[in-house]
C-alpha cells in the first residue's frame, strides 16, 4: 500500500477511535493483561535528572525478553536522545512529536517527515511578526539552528546546536522536522495560541515543557507515529498501554487502550488519563507493567539493581 494512503487511513482510524475513548473513557475497565506499551520519555519514562533508572532499564530488557512491543514518543530528536545513558535500550524511538522514526539500536532513521520549506519560513515571519520577541529554533533531525532571542533565552546556549541568521540559508540545505519558540514573559501555555495561529495548516503545536512550544509538521503526531509502528508489530490500540505527562501525549491517551499519566504529570493530563501512576522518579512506568506482565517484584528481570555490587 502507498505510504501516503496508508497514513490517510490510519489518521481516520485514530479520529474514529479518539471520538470513542473521549465517550467511553470512564467506562472502561483496567487490563489485566499488557500486549503493548507506549510511553513518553522526559517526566515519563526518565528520571527528572534525565536518566534511565536501573528499574526502568531491567523493564526494557523484560519486554524485550518476552516480546512485548515497546514505543517510545517523544518530542526529542534523535540528536538529544542520544545523550541518554543506555538509550540504544529504547528501540525504535517516535522522534519529534511524530515527524521522524530512529532506530536507537542501528542510529539509523527510518523516516522522518519534514515541513514544506516557503510556507515554513512565512509562519516562521508571522509569528516572529506577532511576539517580536520571540525566539525560534529549526531542528532537523540531527542538528538544532538557534536563533539570538532563543539563543539567550537557552539555559545550556548554543551547546549542542549552531546558530542562525537567516531562515532561508537553513532552509536551503537542510529538511526542518519541528520548530520550537520560547518567550522572555509568556509561558508555554500562553505561547500555543499565537503559535497555532502562526502555523496554522502547516503544524500542530504543543508543549513538552513549561518554557517551550513545539511545532511539528500537521500530519504528524505521536499518535500516528505509534499506532504505525504498533500496527507493524501486530498490536492494537486496545491492547496498549500508555505513558505521559504532559498535554502534547493528549492524542497518544485518546489511541491507546489505557491511559497513564505519572503522578507530576500536567493538570490537563491527569485529568484525562484512566489512572494515576507513580511520579517518574518513583518509576511509575516500571511499577505500573510489572504486574501486568505477571512479573513479581522480586523478578530477575525486573528488579532494581541499584543496590548491587
Amino acid at each position: 500500500m502507498h505510504e501516503c494512503t496508508r497514513r490517510h487511513r490510519l489518521e481516520h482510524r485514530l479520529r474514529d477511535n479518539l471520538r470513542v475513548t473521549t465517550v467511553g473513557r470512564d467506562a472502561r475497565l483496567r487490563p489485566t493483561k499488557v500486549l503493548g506499551v507506549a510511553s513518553d520519555l522526559d517526566g515519563t519514562l526518565l528520571r527528572s535528572d534525565g536518566s534511565l533508572s536501573p528499574a526502568t532499564m531491567s523493564l526494557l530488557t523484560a519486554l524485550q525478553e518476552l516480546g512485548v512491543p515497546l514505543v517510545v514518543a517523544t518530542a526529542r530528536t534523535p540528536r538529544a536522545i542520544r545523550k541518554i545513558t543506555g538509550h540504544e535500550h529504547l528501540g525504535r524511538v517516535v522522534c519529534a512529536n511524530g515527524a521522524v522514526l530512529w532506530d536507537a539500536r542501528s542510529d539509523g532513521v527510518i523516516w522522518e517527515r519534514g515541513f514544506e520549506p516557503s510556507g515554513l519560513a512565512a509562519a516562521v515571519a508571522g509569528v516572529r511578526a506577532t511576539l517580536p520577541d520571540v525566539g525560534v529554533a529549526l531542528l532537523s533531525t540531527l542538528t538544532m539552528f538557534l536563533d539570538d532571542a532563543y539563543l539567550a533565552l537557552r539555559a545550556k546556549g548554543a551547546e549542542g546546536a549552531e546558530t542562525f541568521s537567516e531562515v532561508a540559508h537553513v532552509l536551503s540545505s537542510h529538511r526542518i522536522v519541528m520548530v520550537a519558540l520560547r518567550h522572555p514573559r509568556l509561558t508555554a501555555d500562553q505561547l500555543v495560541p499565537p503559535a497555532a495561529e502562526a502555523f496554522a495548516g502547516l503544524g500542530t503545536a504543543s508543549f513538552a515543557g513549561f518554557g517551550v512550544v513545539d511545532i511539528a509538521p500537521l500530519a504528524a503526531s505521536k499518535a500516528v507515529g505509534v499506532a504505525e509502528e504498533m500496527a507493524e508489530r501486530r498490536c492494537s490500540a486496545e491492547a496498549t498501554v500508555v505513558f505521559g505527562d504532559m498535554p502534547n501525549d493528549l492524542p497518544l491517551f485518546a489511541w491507546g487502550g489505557w491511559a497513564c499519566a505519572v503522578a507530576n504529570g500536567h493538570p490537563e493530563v491527569l485529568a484525562a488519563a484512566d489512572e494515576v501512576v507513580p511520579s517518574n522518579d518513583d518509576d511509575g512506568v516500571a511499577r505500573t507493567v510489572q504486574p501486568l506482565l505477571g512479573l513479581s517484584s522480586d523478578s530477575p528481570l525486573v528488579r532494581d539493581r541499584s543496590d548491587a555490587p
